[in-house]
């Protein structure tokens, strides 16, 4: 059953309130609203009767203001999260906020429903894993070695004791081994993922080996490895084994073995230098369910800059084809390298939507609506998950301004051609959209919508269309029966093979059948 966050909420609008009151649906969300007050003293008199986990503040309130009721909550209740609420004008009031440990805040022109949703799961995921955290670490020992370990990881230096490090770490080598989780929104799925990862390594029957989890870290479980270095192999394998075992790929999860070392006190360097690397390395490997230290690909050789000048040289004289089609050469190659930094190739793709916007303006292009389309092609390329989300809006970015100059060149979108391709080699196979998605390291929802857009048929229609085609050349060349040819373009169920060849066509396999033979026995 899903765990419900309380949820109280403080402002003296009372309209306010109801708003905010009907702008989710809360219980399926996880949360509850369990009171509200119109200032900070009404407030703090019924937060012993409420118990609130979250609490929604207005920021200027008669009575008690929101900057004056986040200091009491968190004075006298620092296990309540606050969030507050306000306006542009107001900001002064808010950064005093965040020095008394207010969790976040939202201006009230943002006050929608995904938004408010998104801030209120960060908030409670943070509370969740603190729990957590609490419940698990009982040991006085273990709890100040992760203070330790917590320091080093975010740059600072610490002292501990030798003994106390011997008795929970006695091995000679040390490795970070994690899951990213960035891609799962619901705080419950993370957490009952957490224990599924940890139930599976207790039983793993390790020898010479031991972990200890630590806290969550920008949406992943990370752990600690100690080992004897002689069984490091050996802890891998069965790390495989375990990965190998769990379906969390289809899920877009990602797990993560840094570089080996051997000093505890490298354990901050090789966090932020290694291990942090490697959960970025995901963006350009997507369908590559472990990413370790020792297994990263052959990097490829440096790639040269990009000759922008060059391309921009190309559209002014109208040479549309080989300034696309090279661009888009250029961007698949920079791709393949898994060191490229995410930021500057989701900056590159942004300049390029901004500078051929802007080219084809000035070439007296009607580009109004490109020019309108442009900020929502530069969000998704800046929430893409992989490189290759990123480079599909781009496509998508490329026949929209080939419509608005007249020309078409499906050269440009090889991700499409790729993926009809495929299908075409694969059709008498028994494949899904979900196996495609993961073939071609997609998003399946992501793949339904985007080959919906660059196809005349969604991917069932796409897939029912050729194995139609296939049947109705099988009907006409050969003398297999309906059944046999079911299976061999991929229907394992020859009455529902039936069924769709009656709707696309009109008439049943052996009525088309007949009617071929009377056709070339009249002819």
């Amino acid at each position: 059953m899903k765990s419900m966050f309380k949820i109280m909420i403080v402002d003296d609008e009372m309209l306010v309130r109801q708003g905010i009151k009907h702008l989710l649906d809360w219980e399926q969300e996880g949360y509850e609203i369990v009171g509200e007050a119109s200032n900070g003293v009404e407030a703090l008199n019924r937060i012993d009767e409420l118990s609130p986990h979250v609490i929604l503040t207005d920021i200027v309130m008669p009575v008690m203001s929101g900057e004056q009721l986040v200091k009491v909550v968190k004075e006298k209740y620092p296990h309540i999260e606050i969030i507050v609420l306000s306006s542009f004008s107001e900001y002064d009031y808010v950064r005093s906020t965040f020095q008394s440990g207010v969790a976040d805040y939202i201006l009230k022109p943002k006050l929608e429903a995904d938004y408010l949703l998104s801030v209120l799961n960060k908030t409670t995921v943070k509370m969740a894993s603190m729990q957590m955290d609490n419940h698990l670490v009982a040991d006085v020992g273990e709890r100040q070695l992760l203070q330790v370990i917590e320091k080093f990881m975010t740059g600072y230096e610490a002292s501990y004791d030798p003994s106390l490090l011997y008795s929970k770490f006695p091995y000679g080598q040390y490795a970070f081994f994690g899951l990213g989780m960035k891609h799962l929104k619901d705080t419950d799925d993370k957490l009952i993922l957490i224990r599924e990862v940890e139930s599976g390594l207790s039983k793993l029957g390790l020898v010479e080996a031991v972990y200890m989890r630590l806290k969550f870290v920008n949406d992943s479980f990370l752990c600690l490895l100690n080992v004897n270095p002689e069984r490091w192999d050996e802890l891998v394998m069965e790390i495989r084994h375990l990965i190998s075992g769990m379906d969390y790929n289809a899920r877009g999860l990602h797990f993560y073995i840094s570089q080996r070392f051997e000093s505890f006190n490298c354990l901050g360097e090789i966090y932020r230098d290694n291990y942090l690397k490697l959960t970025r390395y995901t963006f350009y490997m997507p369908g590559r369910s472990l990413i370790e230290h020792d297994h990263l690909p052959a990097s490829t050789s440096s790639i040269l800059e990009y000759d922008m000048s060059q391309f921009m040289e190309q559209l002014k004289r109208k040479q549309y084809h080989k300034a696309f089609t090279g661009f888009m050469e250029y961007v698949h190659q920079r791709s393949a390298d898994y060191r490229t930094d995410i930021f500057e190739f989701k900056s590159f793709l942004g300049n390029f939507i901004f500078n051929v916007t802007t080219t084809l303006g000035k070439m007296k292009y009607e580009t109004g609506a490109l020019d309108s389309s442009k900020y929502d092609y530069f969000r998704k390329i800046d929430e893409a998950n992989y490189a290759v989300e990123a480079i599909a809006v781009v496509e998508a970015f490329i026949l929209e301004a080939e419509h608005i100059i007249g020309e078409t060149n499906t050269s440009i979108n090889p991700s499409m051609n790729r993926l009809l391709a495929y299908i075409q080699e694969h059709y008498a196979d028994p494949i899904t959209l979900t196996e495609v998605a993961r073939q071609f390291h997609f998003n399946a929802s992501y793949l339904s919508s985007y080959f919906a857009a660059h196809n005349e048929e969604g991917f069932s229609e796409y897939l029912n269309k050729v194995r139609l085609e296939k049947a109705m050349e099988m009907l006409q060349t050969t003398e297999h029966t309906i059944s046999d040819i079911s299976a061999r373009v991929g229907y394992s169920d020859q009455s529902y093979f039936t069924k769709v060849f009656k709707k696309q066509t009109g008439i049943s396999p052996s009525k088309y059948r007949r009617m071929v033979i009377q056709e070339t026995s009249e002819s």
